[in-house]
């Protein structure tokens, strides 16, 4: 009788510190976003941590600003950046989070992006889509950025494509659409215009809000993690 009430105690006591912990955690979850209340997008911890699960769940308490950018995103995406080959399964691709990390040609700089690499290093075999509908508000060459495209999405966002090999016959000016081919993917830049080889075959995407006049930066990475299930499907094989 009394080592079944010990058993008993002994549950109850795990059960409390579980259930505590918990609490615990999702205590901690909510008040990490609470203190972004007043802040603005220019808030480091938001920059870094943009479109996580945790601040998606909890965007009620982040500023205004803060959630009107983050929700705008939301509507705007539609398409994972690479679409799926459906004809050859080695053209697959991985990327991680290197949000702000080092970068250096001619000095020293931080990663205002996520580079998608190529599984396969062969410059104009992926295709390249828009994520958003928008209009293409800068096309061509960038010392940093090789051939590049930059899309301005009906929200206002900017959506920056990079180290393209090719363009897909495209025009400044012109409108776009969610999932419209851009190009292929290369390793361009970094060097005067033409320059190809000096990095493995990436994408490197890039999402922009603009204020005053200021360009502000803004992590993919959980971007494009949420739109892993939306890949259009391709016919491309290596050559």
């Amino acid at each position: 009788m009394q080592r079944q009430k010990m058993k008993k105690l002994i549950i109850s006591l795990i059960l409390i510190s579980f259930f505590t912990v918990l609490g615990t955690d999702h205590l901690k979850e909510r008040g990490q976003y609470h203190t972004l209340q007043q802040k603005t997008i220019e808030d480091p911890q938001f920059r870094r941590d943009f479109f996580s699960d945790s601040m998606r769940q909890n965007k009620d308490n982040l500023s205004e600003e803060c959630k009107t950018f983050l929700e705008n995103v939301e509507n705007d995406v539609d398409y994972h950046p690479i679409p799926k080959s459906i004809v050859d399964n080695s053209l697959k691709i991985s990327y991680s989070d290197g949000w702000m990390a080092e970068r250096k040609y001619k000095g020293s700089s931080g990663h205002e992006g996520t580079d998608i690499m190529a599984n396969v290093d062969k410059r104009g075999v992926y295709p390249v889509v828009s994520m958003t509908e928008g209009e293409i508000t800068n096309l061509g060459w960038l010392e940093k950025g090789g051939y590049r495209v930059g899309i301005t999405s009906n929200s206002g966002i900017y959506y920056y494509y990079a180290h393209l090999d090719s363009y897909a016959g495209l025009q400044k000016g012109q409108k776009v659409r969610a999932g419209t081919l851009l190009g292929y993917m290369g390793d361009s830049g970094y060097g005067p215009e033409g320059t190809k080889g000096q990095f493995a075959v990436h994408l490197h995407v890039g999402i922009y809000s603009f204020k005053d006049g200021k360009e502000i930066s803004v992590n993919p990475y959980y971007v494009l993690l949420s739109l892993e299930d939306k890949k259009l499907e391709y016919e491309y094989q290596l050559p």
